[in-house]
């Protein structure tokens, strides 16, 4: 396990009130709608309750992320904002 692995704490999906049914319902669903998923994380109260990877891919291998990155930038500002440390006007 590589140590960016170890920086959210793990829990099952059953201890964080989280259906493991419905973690596998989701899964099935991404399976037959999606174009090509590579993996998927799902993280409650800061504590990673699901994550898998569809292969080839893996843990330990990058991704291009290309424009998704104004996605991150965007979120990181929102929660900025949510927390009074910017201003949409900053």
């Amino acid at each position: 396990m590589t140590s960016q692995r170890l920086l959210l704490p793990r829990s099952a999906p059953a201890a964080a009130g989280i259906s493991s049914v419905a973690i596998a319902a989701l899964l099935d669903r991404l399976e037959a709608r999606s174009g090509e998923s590579h993996s998927l994380m799902v993280v409650h109260a800061g504590h990673v309750v699901a994550e898998g990877w569809w292969a080839p891919y893996t843990a330990d291998r990058p991704h291009l992320l290309y424009s998704l990155t104004k996605s991150f930038t965007s979120v990181a500002v929102g929660l900025a904002i949510g927390d009074g440390l910017l201003s949409l006007d900053d």
